[in-house]
């Protein structure tokens, strides 16, 4: 990947977060101009996941995308974060995002982010409770 490489568009993005008590899903949908950003607590019933939406919000699309630049989102992708030696509790991600016509980024970890991770939830936080 090129440094000056960005991404100028996107169709999906997903971001799974476990803690020990609760699994959340954010998701994230190109809609033309505007994005639908959405935050889901999962439960598991009869062996299935089951989405139970909390928030919902639009929001720019051109929002999203300069977070997605600020925070370096192309570099996150084959990023495989592996738990740190003694650590017994903590969350774990699953990223995967849809950007420039089909591209495919993946992430994931446990207790263990790729950079800007952090101000990348915490802009997706702030989105949904401005809206």
């Amino acid at each position: 990947m090129f440094r000056h490489e960005q991404i100028t568009s996107f169709s999906e993005i997903r971001l799974r977060i476990s803690g020990m008590r609760i699994t959340e899903v954010y998701e994230i949908l190109c809609r033309g101009d505007e994005a639908e950003l959405s935050q889901y607590w999962l439960s598991y019933e009869n062996q299935e996941d089951h989405y139970n939406l909390q928030k919902r919000a639009a929001v720019p699309a051109g929002d999203v995308i300069d977070i997605l630049n600020q925070c370096g989102v192309l570099r996150w992708d084959g990023f495989s974060g592996k738990n740190p030696p003694h650590v017994l509790d903590g969350t774990m991600f699953h990223f995967t995002a849809t950007v420039n016509g089909g591209r495919k980024i993946f992430a994931d970890g446990s207790n263990n982010y790729p950079k800007h991770y952090h101000d990348f939830t915490d802009a997706l936080y702030r989105m949904l409770n401005e809206s």
